[in-house]
C-alpha cells in the first residue's frame, strides 16, 4: 500500500468524508479492477458522483462487480463489514441476501434493465445476528467507453422504521378493536392474545398470567398464543414481576423450555420482556405478560415502547373486561336486591297489620265507652297511642299498597264514579287542617259531563296524597285543586304557593325513596314514597302525572286521564269497593299534627306522673322535634324536674339556645329546616355552646347509627322507640357527667396553676442556687490557674461538693423541663465511644474518690447513632454515677457496647449493694432511693434515673435495670437504633488546656453579683485577656465606649436595666456591631437560651461559668 497525502488524491476521489482517500490508499492491483491509472473514465466519473452525494450509494464494477461504496453507505455495512467490503466482490460482501439481490444484478448486466424494488425485507447480517431490514433500491447500469454495461450503480434508502412502525400499528389498533370490545376478562385475554399472534415477527410468542387472589396465591397461566410451550414462570420471574409492578429482561435457554418457537431467518429467540399489567395505579400490577423478542431486531427503546404498549393494551382490555362484569353483576344483584326488597315490604306491612288492628280496636272501644268515663290524663295518653297508631297504619298500607305495584299485583277495579263529588270531599277533608295554619283552601271541581273510569280506593290515595304533601311544603297563601275535562282528557291539578322544588330535584321527584335535601317543610318525616306510589298508580289508570314548580313560589302537579274504559283491561271493570273512612281520618290526623305550633299537642291540665328521679328541678332543657306528639309527650315527662322549651325545628333550637344557653339539649335526628346533625354542629362549632351535653333521639337503630350520632359529637344517643324511665335515667346521666366534668375543669386549672407555680420557683430557685456558686466554682479554677499548692485536700473537697451541688441543681431543673416537654433534642450522627468518654469524664472524679475499678469494652467505631450527644452523654454519665455512689469503695465497674441486630446496646454494670425485686419496678420513678445507709451518705435527689429514662424515651430508645437482689451488684442496659450510614465520621472531642487559648482580647464583665465578677475577672486577666469589671447596667454604658471591649460578659437578671436592654444599648452605641455579647444567668432552660439568642447574644452560658468552655468559645 503507497502512502500518500492529500495533494496526492485524485480529482475524482477528493469529496468530503473518508472514503475517497480509502479508494485511494487500497491496493487494487491484486483486484480485477487494476491499478487506478488504468482504471477507464467511466469508472472514474460514476465514483465522483457516488463519493460526492449525501444518499447511501455503492456500485460494482467488471465481471466479478467489484464492490466499492461511499460515506454515506458505511451505516448500511456497519463496522462489522467496513472497511472489509471495500473491493471485495459484492457475491461476498452480501452473500445473505445474495439469492435475491444476485438476479437483479445479473438482470442489469446481461439485459441492460434498470430494476427498482420498494420496501423489500432483508435480512442482513450486520453484527451477530440477520437482522430484519427494509430497503428500497435500484440497480442502473453503467456502460464503459464502448457502450457495453461494465457495472451497475445502487441508490437505496433504509425504510424499516416505516414498515415497522406500520406493522406494529396495526397490532396495537387490532387489539383495541378486538379485546377491549369483550365484555368478561377470559374473552378479553384470548382476544389481546390472538391479535398478539397475528404478528409473529415483532411477537414470536406471549404468555398472560393474572395475579392470585391473595399475597401467598402465585399467578395463573391464563393465555398463550403457543399452547405447547412450557409454563415457565420460575424463569419469567412472574411473580416478582406482579409484586413488584417493575418490568425485567430475561435471557432464553432454548433447550429449557420446551416448545419455544424459532424466530425470523430461523434463529433462535435470546430473549424475552416480562412486563407488569398496569392496575389503575402505576404501584400495582393485575398480572404480567411475558413478550419474546425478535432474534432478528435488537431491544431498543422503540421497540420496548411498542411492547410496554402492547401489555398496557393488554391491561386495559382486561380492567374494562372486569368492570363489565363487576357492572353486570352489580346489576343483577341490584335487580335481586329490588325483588327482595318488595317482598320484604310486602310481607312486613302484612305482618303490621295484625298487631295494628288488634291495637287500635281496644283503643278506640275504650275511648267510645261511655259506660266507663275516663281520667283526662288517660284519655290524652289513649288519643296519642290512636293518633301515632293511625299514622303508622298509613304508612303500613302505603308500603304494601307500593309493593303490590311494583311487583305487578296491585288489583284494580274500575268504574264510572261521580269523580267531582269524591275528589271535592277528599280535598275538603283538609280545609280545617289548611285554614287553622292561616292559609286558604280553593277546591274547583264542577260536575263532568263525560264519564271517567278510576278505582276509587287507588284514586283516594293519588288525592290525599298529593294535597297532604302541599300542605307539608307550604305555609302561607293558598292550596287549590282543580279537575276539569280539558282537550279530551280528566285533568286534576293540585297546586300550592309553597316552597317549589329545584329544577334538578324535578325529573328525580317520582323515584322511589327519593327526599329533596335541604327542602323547608312542615316536618322531615315521612317515607319517601308518597310521590312515587301517585305515579304508579296514575300509570296504573293509563294517566300521567306531571310537576311544575319555581323555588320560592310554589308547585303545581297535573294528573291526566283518559275518558271511558278503551284504555283499560276489561277484565278489571266492575264494582270497586268504596274509599275507607280510617284511610281519609289517618291523612288528616298526620296533617293536624304538622300544623301545631310549636308547643306540644292538646294536652290536659293535669300531669301524668313522672320518673322516679329526684323531684328538685335541675336546670333549663330544650327540647327540638318536628313532630308535636313527641314533644307533648317528652314535654310532659320532664316539665315536672326541668324547666323546658321546645321547638320544632333546628333552627329554631338553635336561636334559643343563641339566646338562653341551656343545661341540656334533646333533639330529634330527621328535622325540616335544619337537622339535629346540623344543629349539633352548629353548637359544637360556638366556644359558648361547646360543651352542653347533647342528647340525639332516632328511629335508625344499629350500632353504626349509635356511632356515627356520638362521633358527630353527641353525649348520648337514643333509639326509638323508648321508655320514659330511660330517657330520664339518661338525662340524669349526662346531667351528673356534666357536674364532674366542671369539676374536674376546675381541677385541671387549678393542676395547671400549680404547676406553672413549681416551673417559677424551679426557675428561681435554679437561678438563686447558682448565683453563689458562680463565684464559687470560679475561684475554685482561679487556685487552679495559679498553681497553689496550698490546700489542695480542702480544695479538692469544696470541688467535689460543689460539682455535687451543681449537678443536683441540673437534675431538678432537667426533671422539670422532661415532665413539661420542653426538652428538644439537637440529633446527629455520633458514635457510642465518643458519647460513653464523655460520661466518664463526668462521672470520673467519684470513680477515682472512691477508688473504683472501670472495664471499658467499647468499640471506637461501627456502633452510630443518631442523637443528642450531650443529653446521650447525661443518661450514661447518670448510670455511671449511679453504679459509683451505690458500690463500695474499690469496686469494679464495667461499660459494655455492642451491636444487637439493628440495635446499639449499652452496658453499665457493678457489684455494688444491688437492687431489691420489689424496687426494680420504681427504680426510675422521680425521688426514688433505696434506704441503705450507703446510698444516703452520698446525697442525691433520687432524680438521676428518672432523667435517664425520660431522655432514653426522648430518642425513642429504653434503658432497663436488673439486678440480683441485694448484695448481687446491677446492671443497666441502654437500647437505642443503629444508625444506618456507613460513611460517618465522629469527631472526638480533645479537651481544651488553658495554655492553648489565644489572649489578648478586651472583656467586659458585668454581674451585680461583685464577688462572682471579680473571680470572673481575675481568672481571664491570668489567661492574659484585658478585662474590666462592672456591677451595674449604667456604668457599663459608660465604660463601653472608652474601654471598646471585644466582648462583654453580661449578666441578665440586673438590677434595674437588666442584660437585655442593656445589649440592646451597647449595640446602639458607636462602634459596637462587632461587639461579641455572651449571656450569663442562672436561668438555663431552652426558652431562656432562646430569648438570649433573640437578643442578639452569641452565647448563652448558665452559672457557674466553666473557664474552659468560655475560653473555647473565645
Amino acid at each position: 500500500m503507497s502512502t500518500y497525502t492529500p495533494h496526492d488524491v485524485p480529482r475524482f476521489l477528493t469529496a468530503p468524508g473518508e472514503m475517497g482517500a480509502r479508494i485511494w490508499a487500497h491496493d487494487w492491483a491484486g483486484t480485477p479492477l487494476g491499478p487506478i491509472a488504468a482504471w477507464p473514465h467511466s469508472l472514474k466519473t460514476v465514483i465522483s458522483l457516488m463519493l460526492n452525494s449525501p444518499q447511501p450509494m455503492w456500485m460494482g464494477w467488471g465481471e466479478q462487480v467489484t464492490f466499492l461504496y461511499n460515506d454515506a453507505y458505511i451505516n448500511v455495512l456497519s463496522l462489522a463489514k467496513h472497511p472489509w467490503a471495500l473491493g471485495r466482490p459484492t457475491a461476498e460482501v452480501w452473500a445473505e441476501i445474495w439469492d435475491f439481490c444476485g438476479p437483479l444484478v445479473e438482470r442489469v448486466f446481461t439485459h441492460g434493465e434498470v430494476t427498482m424494488t420498494d420496501g423489500v425485507r432483508l435480512f442482513l447480517r450486520r453484527s451477530d445476528f440477520l437482522e430484519e431490514c427494509f430497503y428500497a433500491f435500484s440497480y442502473s447500469p453503467v456502460r464503459d467507453e464502448s457502450g457495453n454495461v461494465a457495472g451497475l450503480f445502487c441508490a437505496n434508502l433504509d425504510v424499516t422504521s416505516r414498515y415497522l412502525n406500520a406493522r406494529r400499528l396495526h397490532t396495537v389498533s387490532d387489539m383495541g378493536t378486538r379485546a377491549l370490545q369483550e365484555k368478561t376478562v377470559q374473552r378479553a385475554c384470548a382476544m389481546a392474545l390472538a391479535a398478539i399472534g397475528e404478528n409473529p415477527d415483532d411477537l414470536p410468542f406471549a404468555q398472560l398470567y393474572l395475579a392470585g387472589d391473595g399475597d401467598a396465591e402465585p399467578a395463573q397461566l391464563l393465555q398463550a398464543t403457543h399452547p405447547d410451550m412450557d409454563d415457565a414462570r420460575a424463569l419469567f420471574a412472574v411473580d416478582a414481576v406482579i409484586a413488584g409492578a417493575a418490568p425485567r429482561v430475561v435471557a432464553l435457554d432454548n433447550a429449557a423450555i420446551r416448545g419455544l418457537p424459532l424466530g425470523l431467518a430461523q434463529q433462535p429467540l435470546q430473549q424475552a420482556l416480562v412486563l407488569p399489567l398496569p392496575d389503575s395505579t402505576p404501584e400495582s400490577a393485575i398480572g404480567a405478560l411475558v413478550l419474546g423478542v425478535s432474534s432478528a431486531r435488537r431491544l431498543d427503546a422503540d421497540y420496548r415502547s411498542f411492547l410496554e404498549l402492547v401489555a398496557t393494551q393488554t391491561a386495559n382490555a382486561i380492567r374494562q373486561a372486569r368492570a363489565a362484569e363487576e357492572e353486570r353483576m352489580r346489576a343483577d344483584m341490584l335487580a335481586e336486591l329490588d325483588r327482595a326488597k318488595t317482598q320484604f315490604f310486602s310481607n312486613v306491612s302484612h305482618e303490621f297489620r295484625t298487631p295494628l288492628t288488634l291495637l287500635l280496636g281496644p283503643v278506640n272501644d275504650t275511648l267510645q265507652d261511655g259506660r266507663v268515663p275516663l281520667p283526662p290524663v288517660q284519655r290524652e295518653r289513649l288519643l296519642l297511642i290512636q293518633r301515632n297508631a293511625l299514622r303508622l297504619q298509613k304508612l303500613v298500607n302505603t308500603l304494601l299498597e307500593f309493593s303490590r305495584v311494583q311487583a305487578g299485583r296491585a288489583q284494580a277495579c274500575f268504574a264510572a264514579v261521580d269523580l267531582a263529588g269524591l275528589t271535592a270531599g277528599l280535598a275538603s277533608s283538609f280545609r280545617s287542617a289548611i285554614e287553622g295554619a292561616g292559609m286558604r283552601l280553593e277546591v274547583d271541581c264542577p260536575a263532568l259531563e263525560a264519564q271517567v273510569y278510576v278505582d276509587p280506593v287507588m284514586w283516594e290515595k293519588i288525592v290525599l296524597n298529593l294535597v297532604s304533601n302541599a300542605f307539608k311544603f307550604t305555609f302561607e297563601g293558598e292550596i287549590q285543586v282543580r279537575q276539569r275535562i280539558a282537550e279530551g282528557q280528566l285533568r286534576l291539578e293540585v297546586a300550592d304557593t309553597g316552597t317549589g322544588i329545584p329544577a334538578d330535584q324535578l325529573p328525580l321527584l317520582f323515584d322511589r325513596f327519593h327526599r329533596v335535601e335541604g327542602a323547608r317543610a312542615r316536618t322531615h318525616e315521612g317515607s319517601g314514597i308518597g310521590l312515587a306510589l301517585v305515579h304508579d298508580l296514575v300509570l296504573l289508570h293509563g294517566g300521567r302525572i306531571e310537576v311544575e314548580s319555581v323555588v320560592g313560589r310554589g308547585t303545581v302537579f297535573s294528573v291526566t286521564l283518559p275518558l271511558g274504559s278503551a284504555h283499560l283491561p276489561p277484565a278489571q271493570l266492575g264494582t270497586p269497593a268504596s274509599p275507607l273512612a280510617s284511610t281519609v281520618a289517618a291523612y288528616v290526623a298526620e296533617v293536624e299534627g304538622w300544623a301545631q305550633p310549636g308547643g306540644a299537642a292538646p294536652e290536659d291540665d293535669e300531669v301524668a306522673a313522672g320518673p322516679d328521679v329526684a323531684t328538685a328541678p335541675h336546670g333549663r332543657l330544650l327540647i327540638a322535634d318536628d313532630n308535636a306528639d313527641m314533644r307533648g309527650y317528652l314535654q310532659r315527662l320532664l316539665q315536672p324536674h326541668w324547666q323546658v322549651e321546645v321547638c320544632t325545628n333546628g333552627v329554631e333550637a338553635l336561636a334559643a339556645v343563641e339566646r338562653h344557653p341551656p343545661d341540656l339539649i334533646v333533639s330529634d335526628v330527621m328535622m325540616p329546616r335544619l337537622d339535629g346533625f346540623g344543629l349539633l354542629a352548629a353548637l359544637r362549632a360556638q366556644p359558648a355552646t361547646r360543651d352542653i351535653p347533647f342528647m340525639l333521639l332516632s328511629a335508625r337503630a344499629g350500632e353504626e347509627a349509635r356511632l356515627e350520632g356520638l362521633r358527630a359529637g353527641a353525649d348520648e344517643y337514643l333509639i326509638k322507640p323508648f321508655s320514659g324511665r330511660e330517657l330520664a335515667a339518661r338525662i340524669e346521666v349526662l346531667r351528673l357527667r356534666q357536674r364532674m366534668r366542671m369539676v374536674e375543669c376546675a381541677a385541671r386549672r387549678s393542676a395547671e396553676s400549680a404547676n406553672r407555680a413549681k416551673d417559677e420557683f424551679l426557675a428561681m430557685l435554679g437561678h438563686e442556687l447558682r448565683n453563689p456558686l458562680a463565684p464559687i466554682v470560679t475561684a475554685l479554677q482561679l487556685m487552679r490557674l495559679r498553681g497553689s499548692d496550698v490546700v489542695i485536700k480542702e480544695r479538692d473537697i469544696i470541688e467535689r461538693q460543689t460539682r455535687h451541688l451543681v449537678a443536683m441543681v441540673d437534675d431538678l431543673l432537667d426533671v422539670s423541663r422532661v415532665a413539661e416537654g420542653k426538652v428538644q433534642l439537637q440529633r446527629k450522627p455520633v458514635e457510642v465511644a465518643e458519647v460513653v468518654m464523655r460520661a466518664i469524664e463526668t462521672a470520673s472524679p467519684l470513680i477515682e474518690q472512691r477508688r473504683h475499678q472501670l472495664a471499658l469494652d467499647v468499640a471506637p467505631s461501627g456502633l452510630a447513632v443518631l442523637a443528642d450527644p450531650v443529653r446521650l452523654a447525661q443518661v450514661l454519665s447518670n448510670l455511671l454515677t449511679n453504679a459509683a455512689k451505690y458500690t463500695e469503695p474499690g469496686g469494679q465497674l464495667a461499660v459494655r457496647a455492642w451491636r444487637d441486630g439493628e440495635q446499639v446496646v449499652v452496658e453499665v454494670e457493678d457489684n455494688g449493694i444491688g437492687i431489691a425485686a420489689e424496687m426494680l419496678g420504681v427504680v426510675f420513678e422521680r425521688f426514688t432511693q433505696e434506704r441503705q445507709a450507703l446510698s444516703r451518705s452520698q446525697g442525691g435527689l433520687g432524680l438521676g434515673l428518672a432523667i435517664a429514662r425520660s431522655m432514653m424515651e426522648l430518642h425513642g430508645g429504653s434503658v432497663e435495670a436488673h439486678s440480683g437482689g441485694i448484695g448481687c451488684g446491677s446492671t443497666f442496659t441502654v437500647r437505642m437504633s443503629l444508625l444506618q450510614q456507613a460513611a460517618h465520621h465522629a469527631a472526638g472531642v480533645t479537651p481544651l488546656q488553658y495554655d492553648t487559648v489565644p489572649g489578648g482580647l478586651a472583656i467586659m464583665v458585668v454581674d451585680d453579683n461583685e464577688d462572682a465578677a471579680r473571680a470572673l475577672g481575675e481568672g481571664l486577666e491570668l489567661l492574659g485577656h484585658k478585662v474590666k469589671v462592672v456591677f451595674s447596667a449604667p456604668e457599663a454604658l459608660m465604660l463601653a465606649p472608652q474601654f471598646c471591649p471585644d466582648v462583654s460578659v453580661l449578666d441578665i437578671g440586673l438590677p434595674g436595666m437588666d442584660g437585655y436592654e442593656l445589649a440592646t444599648r451597647l449595640r446602639e452605641l458607636d462602634g459596637a456591631q462587632s461587639m461579641r455579647l455572651f449571656a450569663v444567668t442562672g436561668y438555663g432552660q431552652d426558652t431562656d437560651r432562646q430569648q438570649a439568642m433573640n437578643a442578639g447574644f452569641e452565647q448563652h452560658l448558665t452559672k457557674p461559668i466553666d473557664l474552659t468552655r468560655l475560653l473555647a468559645l473565645l
